[in-house]
């Protein structure tokens, strides 16, 4: 696919603690390359991968693909135009693991305080 010959750009936003992984979860998915000494990331680092999405009609016979362009960001949660989030923690920290649940409520929209309805 070249630029612009998509169906679909979906922006996800990579958060999790310092140190567990995002950019080598995000360089795994788009490159399947592996590098363990990646250095925290200063700023932002971006990748992107296409892909296409088949879904099976009821009677078995497959629809036309879904050309999808992903954008992956790894920003220090700067980004805000993200359509989803990638949470990531370390299976080594318990602490990482439970810091999950404060990167879901800075990610939603409606957690800001006086957010909502009401």
């Amino acid at each position: 696919m070249s630029d612009g010959d998509y169906d679909y750009l979906i922006k996800f936003l990579a958060l999790g603690d310092s140190g567990v992984g995002k950019t080598s979860f995000l360089y795994q998915y788009t490159d399947g390359k592996f590098n363990s000494k990646f250095i925290t990331t200063v700023g932002i680092d971006f990748r992107e991968k296409r892909v296409v999405y088949r879904s099976d009609r009821p009677d078995g016979v497959s629809g036309r693909g879904q050309r999808i362009h992903l954008q992956l960001w790894d920003t220090a949660g700067q980004e805000r135009d993200a359509m989803g989030f990638l949470l990531l923690f370390d299976l080594t920290s318990e602490q990482s693991f439970l810091n999950v649940r404060n990167w879901m409520s800075k990610s939603h929209p409606l957690s800001a305080a006086g957010a909502g309805p009401g």
